[in-house]
C-alpha cells in the first residue's frame, strides 16, 4: 500500500512537471528601514522611469548588475534567526554571482505589509520576498496547507526535502503561483509554530472557549471547534494586540520569537507542544525577473535560497533554546498539553485536512502526497527512534 501510494506520489509529481534571546535586534544589517527608504524613494522613481525604457538584450543580461529588493516579513521585529540567515543570504547571492547580483533587504512593513507582498513580488514593488504561503491563501488556496498541516510529522530537514523535491511538490508549488508572476525559489523550514502565549492558563483544548486566539488555517478551525473566537492580525502587532486585550492568546513564531518580542512582559503562560514542529516558509521573487536572468544567475538564486533553508533551521536551535531561557526567567509557566487532548486535536486535523479533497485540483494533489509521506514516514522513522 506504501509503495503504492509513493508511486501515486510521484506520478502526480511527474503530472506536474510537463505541464505549463532577550534579543534586541535591530533587523538584518544589511536592512533598510522605513525611514531611510523614504529618504531615497524620489530618486528610485526616477531611475526606474528611465531604466524600463529599455528591452536588455541577452548579452547586457549577462553584464547587468541585477540590484534586487527584499521584503523580508520577519527582520526587524527581534527575532534574531531571522535577522542573522537574510544577512547571510544576501551576502551569498553577492559572492556567489561575483557582484552581478546586489540584494538590499528590507525589514517588516518598509515595502509592502505582510498580506500584501505576494502581489507586490508579482507587480514588481519587491524583486524578492521572504514570507510564508499562508498569507496568501485567499489568492492561491493551496498555500495555506503548504505551510502547514498541523501535526504532520515534518520534524526534520531531510524528510521534508525527500517529500518536496521527490515526490511532487515543488512542481505543484511553482504551477500554482506561475498564473501570478511569482516564481516560488524555495521552501525554508521556519521554526516551531502553534506553542502558544496566553494570558489564561490552558490545559485542554476546551479551555479556549471564550478566548480571543491569533492562529490560522486548520489550526484555527480546531480551536473555533473548542470556542474560541479568532483574531487575525500581523506577528508585530501580537504585543500591542494582547496589551489592550484585542488578544487572549496568540500562535505565530518559536521561543526566540516570543524572546525577541518581550512576550514574558504581558503573557504569563506558554502553551506546549507546538502543533508543527516546522512551519513551512518560502522565498519567492518577481517570475519575470527571474526569467530575463541569464541561466547562472538563475542558480544562483536557487541555490542560495536552498541554503538559506539551512541556515533558518539551523539557527533557530540555539536562538530558541536562549528564546525559552528568557522566558523562563521573565516569570512565563510552561503548559504541556496532555496527550489524550494532542491524539484527539491530531486526528480531527488530519481528517479536516483530508476532507478538502475536490475543492480544487492543486489541493488534490498535496493531499495525495501528503498521505504518501505520512505513511513513508511512519515506515521510515518508526524503528529508528532512539530513547532520550
Amino acid at each position: 500500500m506504501l509503495g503504492k501510494q509513493i508511486k501515486n506520489a510521484v506520478a502526480s509529481r511527474n503530472a506536474l512537471m510537463s505541464t505549463p534571546s532577550t534579543v534586541e535586534a535591530a533587523g538584518s544589517k544589511k536592512a533598510m528601514n522605513r525611514r531611510d527608504y523614504l529618504k531615497t524613494t524620489a530618486i528610485g522613481v526616477a531611475g526606474a522611469g528611465a531604466a524600463a525604457l529599455a528591452m536588455p538584450t541577452i548579452a547586457k543580461a549577462q553584464n547587468k548588475t541585477w540590484k534586487l529588493k527584499l521584503q523580508s516579513n520577519w527582520t526587524g521585529l527581534g527575532i534574531e534567526s531571522q535577522d542573522r540567515a537574510v544577512d547571510l543570504f544576501v551576502e551569498r547571492v553577492n559572492k556567489l554571482s561575483g557582484g552581478r547580483i546586489e540584494v538590499t533587504n528590507f525589514d517588516a512593513e518598509v515595502l509592502l505589509g505582510i498580506g500584501e507582498t505576494f502581489r507586490g513580488v508579482g507587480n514588481g514593488v519587491a524583486d524578492l520576498a521572504v514570507t510564508a504561503s499562508i498569507y496568501h491563501r485567499g489568492i492561491v488556496p493551496v498555500g495555506e496547507y503548504l505551510w502547514a498541516v498541523p501535526f504532520f510529522p515534518l520534524t526534520n530537514v531531510e524528510f521534508y526535502e525527500s517529500i518536496y523535491h521527490f515526490m511532487g511538490l515543488k512542481e505543484l508549488w511553482r504551477e500554482a503561483y506561475a498564473p501570478h508572476n511569482v516564481m516560488h525559489l524555495a521552501y525554508t523550514c521556519s521554526d516551531e509554530w502553534g506553542a502558544m502565549v496566553s494570558t489564561r492558563p490552558v490545559e485542554t483544548y476546551a479551555d479556549f472557549k471564550g478566548m480571543k486566539v491569533r492562529a490560522f488555517g486548520i489550526w484555527a478551525e480546531w480551536l473555533v471547534k473548542n470556542g474560541a473566537s479568532i483574531v487575525t492580525i500581523p506577528g508585530g502587532e501580537i504585543y500591542t494586540a494582547i496589551q489592550t486585550r484585542i488578544l487572549d492568546a496568540a500562535a505565530f513564531g518559536a521561543p526566540d520569537a516570543w524572546a525577541g518580542m518581550k512576550m514574558h512582559e504581558i503573557c504569563k503562560y506558554y502553551i506546549n507542544p507546538s502543533v508543527a514542529p516546522y512551519d513551512v516558509t518560502e522565498i519567492i521573487m518577481n517570475l519575470n525577473t527571474y526569467n530575463e536572468m541569464p541561466a547562472d544567475l538563475q542558480e544562483v538564486m536557487l541555490s542560495a535560497a536552498r541554503v538559506f533553508n539551512l541556515d533558518i533551521t539551523a539557527l533557530t536551535i540555539p536562538t530558541d533554546v536562549r528564546g525559552r531561557q528568557v522566558l523562563a526567567d521573565g516569570g512565563m509557566e510552561t503548559i504541556i498539553m496532555p496527550d489524550e487532548e494532542l491524539r484527539k486535536a491530531a486526528d480531527w486535523c488530519w481528517n479536516e485536512f483530508i476532507s478538502k479533497r475536490g475543492t480544487m485540483p492543486h489541493i488534490d494533489k498535496m493531499i495525495d502526497i501528503y498521505t504518501a509521506a505520512r505513511e513513508m514516514y511512519k515506515s521510515y522513522y518508526g524503528p529508528k527512534q532512539l530513547p532520550v
